[in-house]
């Protein structure tokens, strides 16, 4: 894989985090990678890169991109950590008079979720909401029309990569004039408070960690973070910087 690309890409979305960002015009979609879904980008390449911009999920990434390529980008992944709280701030400024539409996990945890969203940020106007999983075809569809006919000038969708991507970008080509981000698990684990990683937790860099003990699954991720993303990492960027020697 071009690494040299991938980490433009991140460099680029980074340096224009959050104004231009945040800014509404034609539509645009924002996903968010990290140490374990490196592999699905290695595999899905065209639709990782068909994204207007990508945000680094992860530190052992971070770190990683400034040993081989020497650039310092920050971790910033749709969470209370970062994003979400930016941009939930923005929007709950009454001057703003913008709007959000959520998509994901299970309808009743989703309502959940969006309890705690309406009573920390009360001026936030939520276009509209509803759960990430569908019947059929028609019903997706039905899903991508809602979302464009909200109105809304944001979108966060959390179904799981690469499902959620390609969700993304299908709504964009349907014709969505807002911003899209993808947000991974980040709906279902807000059900139960709107700060689901205690400060100690983002202050030391340890939320990988905390989901392993807090989120049944994730034990079998380890292998992933630890080990073959380090080295699948490293080798693309070798491959990389040594085809551009011939």
């Amino acid at each position: 894989m071009n690494n040299r690309e991938f980490v433009r890409k991140i460099a680029n979305s980074a340096s224009a985090y959050p104004d231009r960002i945040f800014a509404v015009g034609e539509g645009r979609v924002y996903t968010c990678v990290n140490p374990y879904s490196y592999h699905l980008v290695r595999h899905h390449k065209e639709l990782y890169y068909s994204m207007d911009g990508l945000f680094v999920d992860g530190m052992t990434m971070c770190w990683l991109i400034r040993l081989l390529w020497g650039k310092r980008v920050p971790r910033l992944s749709f969470d209370m950590s970062a994003m979400a709280k930016d941009l939930f701030t923005y929007l709950n400024n009454p001057d703003i008079r913008r709007s959000i539409y959520f998509l994901g996990t299970r309808q009743d945890v989703l309502e959940e979720t969006i309890g705690q969203f309406r009573k920390s940020y009360q001026n936030m106007y939520i276009a509209g909401f509803r759960n990430g999983y569908f019947i059929d075809a028609d019903d997706r569809r039905k899903a991508i029309s809602d979302i464009i006919h909200s109105d809304s000038n944001f979108a966060v969708i959390g179904m799981g990569s690469p499902l959620q991507e390609q969700f993304a970008i299908d709504l964009k080509n349907a014709g969505y004039k807002g911003v899209v981000f993808t947000c991974g698990g980040f709906l279902h684990q807000t059900a139960n408070g709107i700060n689901y990683y205690p400060d100690w937790i983002n202050r030391y860099n340890l939320r990988a960690f905390y989901r392993l003990f807090h989120e049944k699954g994730l034990w079998g991720r380890l292998y992933n973070v630890l080990i073959e993303f380090p080295i699948l990492f490293t080798w693309d960027t070798l491959l990389t910087k040594c085809s551009n020697l011939h």
